[in-house]
């Protein structure tokens, strides 16, 4: 996450666009750009909009690979398949739910909602993605 506002600047520069002209274009707000860049965490569904605009990796823009370019094919993202491969991470790296949120400031009853249709957050997708050694674009479906 540390990266994130470093590469929506070079990003931002690259595009040769305002910011006005960069919200028109991508559907997000001058507003929520400025927040973002001033260290406001998107949410999922605007950080995806973002990576689309950009046609880059949600792992690029939020550092977790240098590589720019994607292969993603869709930015929709299907709950049922964080889940899916949330829970065959979790016995790929030999560990449980309840140990990798102690290890987190995150509760660990955030599975229940999971469960229920709720979109993880970003930093809480980060931080898996991080610690199971995975890509944030394989947690939410998009690659």
């Amino acid at each position: 996450m540390e990266n994130f506002i470093n590469n929506l600047k070079d990003l931002i520069i690259e595009s040769n666009l305002s910011l006005r002209q960069l919200a028109e274009k991508s559907g997000v707000t001058c507003t929520q750009f400025s927040r973002y860049l001033n260290g406001k965490t998107p949410t999922l569904d605007i950080s995806i909009k973002i990576a689309k605009y950009f046609n880059c990796s949600l792992d690029y823009l939020f550092g977790l690979t240098d590589k720019k370019e994607t292969k993603i094919k869709t930015y929709n993202y299907d709950i049922t398949k964080f889940l899916e491969r949330y829970q065959k991470l979790l016995v790929e790296n030999n560990t449980t739910h309840y140990k990798l949120m102690k290890e987190s400031q995150f509760d660990e009853s955030i599975l229940r909602h999971w469960k229920k249709g709720s979109t993880p957050r970003l930093d809480v997708l980060y931080f898996i993605a991080k610690t199971l050694n995975n890509s944030l674009d394989y947690l939410v479906g998009l690659s």
